[in-house]
């Protein structure tokens, strides 16, 4: 009985053996299977897995529908007309006016000096603009006037005198002594000393400080023009250039910034044309300013231009090869040969001229994708296209497609 046992337990084991042999042929076979699948063409492996019809001609040609022959990404071209162009600024007229102003008033100040007692008196003003305000003047009424009087600006001593009438000359505020923002005017009667029986008194009436103040307001002018992209990167040589009308020697220097640039800064020819080279890296893309800042005197500046003198524009070509078989696929009615334009806006107007290998078709259109088959325009070996804008373009994409 136990000499029987030994043959069947081999038999089991040999049994559990060959399954997992099988279990790991089959699992090889799969993995061979999938790599196949992996690396087999796309057309090749859809057929296999979901039954596609194949993509080749059925008359027996090598080419595949919907093939991308040209695929580019032109972006914006714009239209340049001429090989300059014009920027217009309106006529300025700059001038700087002075009138005298009263800065600041008191009704009535007094002062007095004895042995006993003393009274001094203060007012306070403002100058806003130091630099544009000249011939600054104290004035008042003395209504009753005895003994010396003395009158300091910011401590500093303008006036030490006797005042002989009521109606004094002016004072004059030496502009040294003062500051922008607020300033002080001291009275004060003169010291009695040791003479108990004197009393120096003066009472001040309508006391005003006065000046001729410069309105600069009009001695600035701003514009703005703008500048394309196509303009900025494709200018050679900018040239400003304007006529002034002035009084020669009555004006001073006149500065001219283009976004924030110095171009010019002189004494202009007044009634000369004057004509300014400058770099073409002062413009830039979209928004500029141009400012006009004269240091005195009146001025009409007056047919004002900026001329961009352009290098020569040329639109880029983009090219694609046609092989022997696409060409007889063509021919032969198989096959189209088709030019796609993708256009960033819907809705806006697009008009140019394509160039295909030297015969012209045109664009204009608003919607967003053009198409045109371009069999009849194609030729074997190298082709190209060029795209002439009418209206700035903006192109996504450019495709020649067979299909």
């Amino acid at each position: 009985m136990y000499g029987q046992n030994p043959p069947k337990r081999i038999v089991i084991s040999r049994k559990a053996q060959d399954a997992g042999n099988a279990a790991t042929l089959i699992a090889v076979i799969a993995l061979l299977i999938i790599f196949y699948l992996l690396f087999i063409p796309p057309s090749f492996r859809d057929q296999i897995l979901e039954g596609n019809e194949s993509t080749t001609s059925t008359t027996g040609t090598t080419g595949t529908v919907n093939e991308t022959i040209l695929k580019a990404s032109p972006g914006t071209l714009s239209r340049i007309s001429s090989e300059e162009i014009e920027h217009s600024i309106p006529s300025i007229v700059l001038y700087s006016k002075k009138e005298s102003k009263v800065i600041s008033s008191v009704a009535s100040l007094s002062v007095k000096s004895s042995v006993f007692s003393s009274k001094t008196a203060a007012m306070q003003f403002t100058i806003e603009d130091l630099e544009n305000t000249d011939n600054l003047l104290l004035t008042f009424i003395d209504k009753k006037y005895k003994g010396a009087l003395i009158v300091t600006v910011n401590g500093n001593e303008v006036f030490n005198g006797e005042v002989t009438q009521e109606n004094p000359a002016p004072v004059t505020l030496n502009k040294q002594f003062l500051v922008r923002g607020s300033n002080k005017i001291d009275f004060t009667a003169e010291s009695a000393g040791w003479r108990f029986w004197k009393v120096n008194r003066h009472d001040l009436q309508n006391i005003q400080v006065t000046g001729e103040i410069k309105d600069i307001s009009r001695q600035m002018s701003r514009n703005i023009f703008i500048v394309s992209a196509t303009e900025k990167s494709n200018v050679k040589r900018d040239i400003l250039r304007f006529t002034p009308d002035c009084m020669t020697g009555k004006t001073g220097k006149l500065n001219v910034m283009i976004n924030q640039h110095s171009v010019y800064y002189s004494v202009p020819d007044c009634g000369g044309r004057i004509a300014i080279e400058f770099t073409p890296d002062v413009l830039r893309e979209g928004e500029n300013t141009i400012v006009f800042d004269s240091e005195e005197g009146s001025y009409l500046i007056d047919l004002i231009r900026i001329t961009s003198e352009l290098k020569e524009v040329l639109q880029p070509a983009y090219y694609f090869e046609i092989t022997k078989e696409t060409m007889e696929d063509v021919r032969d009615g198989d096959y189209d040969v088709t030019l796609k334009i993708t256009f960033t806006e819907d809705n806006d107007q697009k008009a140019g001229v394509l160039n295909i290998n030297g015969r012209e078709t045109s664009i204009f259109q608003r919607e967003r994708t053009y198409t045109k088959n371009i069999n009849d325009y194609i030729i074997e070996g190298n082709n190209a296209i060029k795209i002439v804008p009418e209206t700035m373009l903006e192109i996504v994409s450019l495709e020649v497609i067979k299909e």
